[in-house]
């Protein structure tokens, strides 16, 4: 199965409840890193999926890509939708003062993919991304096990760009999946200011890597 036919089928609502928990909780911490990050429009979404980062960009002016169109059929907005591969934008060179590009260039050729994202950002401007991280403390089989290309990535992995800013979120080892759903609950929102912490301590050992990189 390829990238885009794996993305084409795939729902979250169908997922055990266990991995929604686990899921709902890296999203929320994302969110939260990435809200630290200051976002210049005009912003591109590169592979936005149904929008579950939405609120992020939703008060910006903002084009949203994807290379499922299914997945952009769920995401409930009605126009800057477009259905495009990361590794051949349709936009012309320096047309984006930011772009985002979250948990994606592990389905990608990663270096073509960097080539594109940077073709179309303009000169001081941010590109955002996040990756599972090939480096990470713990390897969590749900964000590392996939049936498609899957390439975790690593700080060495963006050498030759300039970085502004790094963090890696997730420090859970993969024994919290046994507790009864309730208590996987009440934990997960215990742990959340512990994950922070660490976040703050283990910049490039969590099991996803935000890197804020800028074009010069």
């Amino acid at each position: 199965m390829d990238v885009e036919e794996f993305y084409n089928s795939y729902e979250l609502e169908k997922l055990p409840n266990y991995i929604k928990e686990i899921i709902n909780f890296v999203d929320l911490r994302l969110k939260e890193e990435l809200n630290l990050i200051k976002i210049k429009p005009l912003v591109l979404d590169a592979g936005c999926g149904f929008g579950t980062f939405y609120e992020i960009t939703k008060n910006y002016e903002t084009i949203y890509i994807d290379l499922s169109l299914e997945q952009l059929k769920r995401f409930e907005i009605d126009k800057n939708k477009v259905c495009a591969n990361v590794e051949e934008l349709p936009f012309k060179d320096e047309k984006f003062n930011t772009v985002l590009c979250i948990n994606v260039l592990e389905h990608t050729n990663h270096k073509k993919a960097l080539e594109e994202l940077f073709r179309v950002l303009k000169k001081g401007g941010k590109l955002i991304v996040v990756v599972v991280n090939k480096d990470s403390l713990f390897k969590e089989p749900i964000f590392y096990d996939f049936k498609i290309k899957h390439n975790p990535l690593s700080l060495r992995d963006f050498k030759g760009y300039k970085i502004l800013s790094y963090k890696s979120i997730y420090f859970l080892p993969s024994f919290i999946k046994i507790l009864p759903l309730p208590i996987l609950k009440r934990f997960l929102n215990i742990y959340h200011k512990i994950d922070k912490i660490l976040s703050n301590i283990l910049k490039d050992k969590g099991q996803f890597l935000i890197i804020e990189m800028v074009k010069d």
